[in-house]
């Protein structure tokens, strides 16, 4: 699964790289400081370049957050696959413990069944010496 979350993570990671330079071959200089200004409307322009930037940033942005859901995907999937372990070992305790509790049962039920006949022939063999 790591290997999987890694893979993905710098295909996410070239897909930035390449919003990139082609924000860079459009001649929009920094990035960064388009994205942390494009939302105040005196900096913003109607250009060509501006547009251009501004779905670049919005690329970039788009492919932090693919990331970020890659890597939840990948920690949600380890969790459940650890949950899935803990599952397996508690039921394999609580057959382990009714399998116990079942013999236990069977020996009780075995030595009352036993100590019941015992009482039901010597009630039979008082009854016969008093009553006959």
């Amino acid at each position: 699964m790591d290997v999987e979350a890694e893979i993905l993570d710098l295909k996410l990671r070239m897909e930035a790289l390449e919003a990139t330079a082609r924000s860079g071959e459009a001649g929009s200089g920094d990035v960064e400081s388009q994205r942390r200004h494009s939302n105040i409307p005196a900096a913003r322009n109607t250009g060509p370049e501006c547009i251009q930037t501004d779905i670049t940033a919005r690329s970039i942005a788009v492919t932090e957050v693919k990331a970020h859901i890659a890597k939840f995907q990948t920690e949600m999937s380890q969790d459940i696959a650890a949950l899935n372990v803990e599952v397996t070992g508690l039921r394999w305790h609580a057959y382990d413990l009714l399998t116990a509790t079942r013999s236990d049962i069977e020996q009780k039920f075995d030595s009352l069944r036993c100590e019941m006949i015992e009482l039901g022939l010597r009630l039979d063999r008082l009854l016969e010496k008093h009553g006959a």
